[in-house]
C-alpha cells in the first residue's frame, strides 16, 4: 500500500538565518510522499527568496507569499490548501530528524488515533530520548498540557486532517501567542483518545528572536486571553483539569515578573510587577496541589515567600550569562 500523504506546514517569518536547514531536513525525511508547504508570512528579511529557490529544487514543495498576519494565520493558509491525509508543523527556525514524519506516521497508523503528540523534543534543556509509546485519554492530555508535560506547541505531534475539518479545527486568527495550546485543548475536545511518544525527532533550536523566547508582556496578555478562551470551549472537563488550568493561569504571573526582571522593565511597568508579585503570594494551594514535580512545587514556595527575592536571582543569571 502506497504511503499516505502527509502535509507539513511552515509558517515562515524573519528567519532567513535557519530556514534553509530546517526545509533541507524536511526534504531529507526518510517518509517521501509529502506535501511541503511554506507560508511567508509577509518577512521582511531574504526568507522569502531563500524559500522561492527551495520551491524549485524539490517538485514537493509549494510556496505561499501573503501579507503579515500573525503565525495563526499563516498556519490556516496552510490547512485551508493542505491536500494531505495527515498534518504536521515545523516552525521556521527548527529542524527535524530523517524519521520525524515516519515515526508519528506509524503512530497514528498503529493506534488508529486522531492525533499524537510527542512529550520530547531536543533542545538546550533536553536531551533524553525514549521509544517508549502509550495512550491517554484526551481529558488525561488536557491536563498535561496545561501542568507541562505536554509541549503546548502544534510542532512535534501530527494530526488526522480529515478529523480537523469534520470539527472545523483551525487557528483563532486574533491569537499570536498561546494559539498552539488553544488549537491543541480544541483538538482534545473532539476525540478520547491520545497517542503520546517518548522519542526525540524534532529540534528547538535557540533563536533569541523568537516571539517564543524573547519576553513581551503583551505577549503574555495575549496568553493568559487564550487561556480563557480555552476554558470557554471545555466539552471535556474535571476537576484535575480546573486545578490545571488554575495551575497555569497562576504561573503567569512568574513569567511576567521574571520576564521584566530579565529585560530590566521593573519600574516601567511597576503596578504589574507589583501585582504579580502580590498574585504569587496568595493561593498557594493551587501549586501545590497539581500533579508537578517537587522541584517545581519548591519554586512556587519560595515565590510565595519572597518573589522580589526570586525575580532578582533571575535578573542576575542573565547578568551573568551576558558578561
Amino acid at each position: 500500500m502506497k504511503n499516505k500523504l502527509v502535509s507539513v506546514i511552515v509558517p515562515i517569518y524573519n528567519v532567513e538565518k535557519y530556514i534553509r536547514k530546517t526545509v533541507e531536513s524536511i526534504i531529507s525525511q526518510n517518509y517521501e510522499n509529502l506535501e511541503i508547504i511554506l507560508v511567508d508570512d509577509g518577512s521582511p528579511d531574504k526568507s522569502p527568496e531563500i524559500i522561492d529557490e527551495l520551491g524549485k529544487e524539490d517538485s514537493r514543495i509549494v510556496v505561499i507569499h501573503k501579507k503579515n498576519n500573525g503565525v495563526s494565520s499563516a498556519r490556516n493558509v496552510g490547512l485551508e490548501i493542505a491536500k494531505g491525509e495527515y498534518i504536521t508543523f515545523v516552525d521556521g527556525d527548527d529542524w527535524i530528524e530523517e524519521d520525524y514524519v515516519s515515526y508519528f506516521v506509524s503512530l497514528l497508523e498503529k493506534e488508529n488515533s486522531n492525533v499524537v503528540m510527542n512529550r520530547r523534543n531536543f533542545s538546550q534543556f533536553n536531551e533524553a530520548s525514549s521509544n517508549d509509546t502509550y495512550i491517554i485519554s484526551a481529558e488525561k492530555a488536557i491536563e498535561w498540557i496545561y501542568l507541562g508535560k505536554i509541549f503546548v506547541a502544534v510542532w512535534n505531534k501530527m494530526y488526522r486532517a480529515s478529523w480537523l475539518k469534520e470539527n472545523n479545527i483551525l487557528f483563532d486568527e486574533n491569537i499570536w501567542y498561546g494559539e498552539g495550546m488553544l488549537f491543541n485543548i480544541d483538538c482534545l475536545q473532539y476525540t478520547e483518545k491520545v497517542v503520546i511518544g517518548e522519542k526525540c525527532v524534532y529540534h528547538q533550536t535557540p533563536n533569541p528572536n523568537s516571539a517564543m523566547r524573547k519576553f513581551n508582556l503583551k505577549s503574555n496578555y495575549c496568553g493568559i486571553k487564550s487561556l480563557e478562551i480555552q476554558k470557554e470551549h471545555w466539552e471535556k472537563r474535571n476537576k484535575k483539569i480546573e486545578d490545571a488550568w488554575n495551575y497555569h493561569r497562576r504561573a503567569f504571573n512568574w513569567s511576567i515578573m521574571s520576564g521584566l526582571a530579565r529585560s530590566n522593565m521593573e519600574k516601567q511597568y511597576e503596578e504589574v510587577y507589583k501585582k504579580c508579585a502580590k498574585n504569587l503570594r496568595k493561593n498557594l494551594n493551587i501549586s501545590l496541589k497539581v500533579d508537578i514535580s517537587m522541584k517545581e512545587k519548591l519554586l512556587y514556595i519560595c515565590l510565595a515567600i519572597n518573589p522580589y527575592l526570586m525575580a532578582k536571582r533571575e535578573k542576575r543569571k542573565v547578568k551573568k550569562a551576558n558578561a
